[in-house]
């Protein structure tokens, strides 16, 4: 009996203490999360990461466990200006009328992929998504607000690397 506990024992320390895996759903260890989410009524995610030394932005999709899509396939400093960002934004509040329109767009083999984040405190809603256009036909995607985890806004920091293109005239 005392054999058995002792194994037991053994067992549970042997299991317990694994090397702890830093990734955080498909973003991997030597990245960090811009912004994520689920989609609605889906066990699939979109992940926005970028490498920790800011050596590259990438695009993922799938479950946390399997990769099924990913954007773009180089990932260098070049990665950056794959992705084009439209941003704009008030704070203060519902007092200020605050809101904030975000999106991350890039283009693959003719399909373009938005991913979107817009908030408005006046009429305390928000929303968050991918719309996906092809041949003219436009899919929408819906976010699962619950779920999402940092925001398009830290790309403001990045203006560097992804020029905001939301003070261009189109």
């Amino acid at each position: 009996m005392k054999v058995v506990a002792l194994g037991m024992a053994l067992l549970f320390c042997l299991t317990s203490f694994q090397p702890y895996d830093e990734t955080e759903g498909l973003c991997k260890k030597n990245e960090e999360v811009i912004y994520t989410f689920k989609l609605i009524d889906s066990l699939k995610a979109i992940y926005i990461c970028k490498n920790k030394k800011n050596q590259y932005l990438v695009y993922r999709f799938g479950t946390d466990k399997r990769i099924e899509f990913e954007y773009p396939g180089k990932l260098d400093s070049s990665s950056w200006k794959a992705f084009e960002l439209y941003g704009v934004k008030r704070f203060g509040g519902k007092a200020n009328a605050g809101f904030g329109d975000y999106s991350l767009s890039f283009h693959n083999d003719g399909v373009k992929y938005e991913v979107y984040e817009r908030w408005s405190d006046e009429e305390e809603s928000q929303e968050t998504g991918v719309r996906v256009t092809a041949n003219g036909k436009e899919t929408i995607l819906k976010g699962n607000l619950k779920s999402q985890k940092g925001s398009l806004l830290r790309l403001d920091d990045e203006s560097d690397r992804v020029e905001n293109r939301a003070g261009e005239e189109e």
